[in-house]
């Protein structure tokens, strides 16, 4: 049996922290990275993460672990996974997935010790205690021309009767890779061949956190990119251990969200989630006890061929007062305006539009701090200013921008969910911002929904409220 620590008291968190979001995955206290292992198994939800269980600082990198039966109540679970003194893992239990084997819930992790990366395995009757496998490594070192520390994240799969692993690497410390890895039991594991590989150089250098699954008649191939944190998608067809790439994009824009980790559900949907990184420094994080959140859980499908993302629709469930629902005309009479912290917002205008609009959130009363979210057709772009986010130098305040060329007779289908300090901006299924902005004033709750030019627009916008009783980690 793993003999993991307690979790930190949430007790160490201070109470209402304004940037601390109430319907986001957090730990109860201490750093969170990326989601690991997730499964739907007996009618619940499990997410594992990258835990550091005794202070918001990475390091010493433990599992951590909530559940849930709908996807809006989690509760926080004991650990799963702490490292082993003397173990291949006894500098952290890195990130990596979850696969059913023979019946048994089985993690696939990688460890680290002292700089060399090799691939892990725990066992489970109840998805809560995790046993480490005695044969440890069950991969122990990467194939020739990757290095020991450029070697991680495996995503384990049932496919044609045979177990495979997906592998994140880097070929020659130069260009980030998938490894393909197969096995007949799920323990003793054979290497293949360079499953992908980058082909330009703004695919990075290292590939992390591979995902590859089956989703409609087409397989997809998720990677994050290092350097840059940003995240990539490839759809195409996974035959004779080999995968072609038909169609490829970028799945979220300029790192605003890193280490996707996708999970199909019992009734067959495929949900991902994705990790949030703090984008402020170190001492703004540390008195707050937290650091790292979960993008909301994101229901993927195959449309004209090409990967669509979408809020699951579990997400409305938080919603509480409605502030605005109907069709008003932006650019007259004022701008639609609006204030709060954690908020839902839905824009739909018909096609044809071809002026500018704009949504501003977190807005204080004299316009020294404020976000702002454009939709521009002209220059086809989806753009999110952080550049007067906040009047703290200590955080980051640069502007993302994602191409997003609608169709013709295509209308803007734009979903913001505002949720602290955590901003995710969806457009048509096609183009995602996720981005961590953190207002110093508490009167920055301002919002509006305006344009360049009179256009008419479906607005809607509510008021979400906590995921998580207060029972559980004191975070509703």
């Amino acid at each position: 049996m793993d003999d993991s620590p307690a979790r930190a008291p949430a007790s160490l968190v201070p109470p209402h922290d304004p940037h601390r979001p109430l319907f986001h995955l957090t730990a109860p206290a201490g750093w969170l990275n990326d989601p690991n292992g997730i499964v739907q198994h007996g009618g619940r939800w499990h997410v594992y993460y990258q835990h550091n269980p005794h202070g918001p600082q990475w390091g010493g990198i433990h599992w951590g672990h909530a559940s849930s039966a709908d996807l809006v109540t989690w509760r926080d679970e004991p650990m799963a996974l702490a490292p082993t003194p003397g173990g291949p893992d006894e500098h952290g239990c890195f990130s990596g997935s979850f696969a059913l084997v023979n019946g048994t819930p089985t993690l696939y992790y990688t460890g680290w010790q002292g700089g060399v990366q090799s691939q892990c395995m725990a066992t489970s009757r109840d998805l809560v205690t995790w046993e480490k496998s005695p044969r440890n490594p069950v991969i122990p070192h990467p194939p020739e021309g990757v290095r020991p520390g450029d070697f991680r994240d495996p995503c384990v799969f049932r496919h044609g009767g045979r177990w495979y692993m997906a592998l994140g690497a880097s070929l020659d410390h130069d260009r980030g890779a998938v490894l393909l890895y197969r096995s007949d039991d799920g323990q003793g594991w054979t290497y293949r061949h360079v499953l992908s590989a980058a082909t330009r150089t703004e695919q990075g250098l290292m590939w992390e956190c591979p995902n590859l699954f089956p989703l409609g008649d087409r397989w997809v191939l998720t990677v994050s990119v290092v350097p840059g944190l940003g995240a990539r998608y490839f759809v195409g067809v996974f035959e004779d251990e080999r995968f072609v790439p038909e169609r490829e994009g970028i799945l979220d824009g300029d790192g605003g969200a890193f280490a996707h980790l996708t999970a199909t559900g019992e009734n067959g949907r495929v949900l991902q989630w994705a990790w949030l990184n703090e984008r402020r420094h170190q001492d703004l994080i540390d008195p707050g006890g937290w650091a790292g959140a979960l993008s909301v859980p994101r229901e993927l499908s195959i449309e004209g061929g090409d990967l669509r993302v979408y809020p699951a629709a579990e997400v409305a469930l938080h919603r509480g007062s409605c502030l605005i629902d109907g069709t008003v005309t932006l650019g007259e009479g004022g701008p639609c305006a609006f204030r709060g912290r954690h908020l839902d917002l839905c824009l739909r205008v018909e096609p044809g539009n071809e002026h500018p609009l704009h949504v501003t959130l977190l807005r204080s009363p004299d316009g020294a701090e404020e976000t702002v979210v454009t939709y521009d057709p002209e220059a086809r772009q989806l753009r999110l200013d952080r550049s007067r986010s906040s009047l703290d130098a200590r955080t980051v305040r640069d502007s993302q921008r994602l191409h997003l060329a609608l169709s013709r007779g295509e209308g803007l289908d734009l979903r913001l969910l505002l949720d602290a300090s955590v901003l995710e901006v969806y457009a048509n299924g096609r183009a995602c911002l996720s981005s961590r902005v953190y207002p110093t004033r508490a009167d920055s709750l301002l919002g509006y929904v305006t344009a360049d030019r009179p256009t008419r627009a479906h607005v809607e916008i509510w008021v979400m409220e906590g995921g998580i009783p207060a029972d559980q980690g004191g975070r509703s």
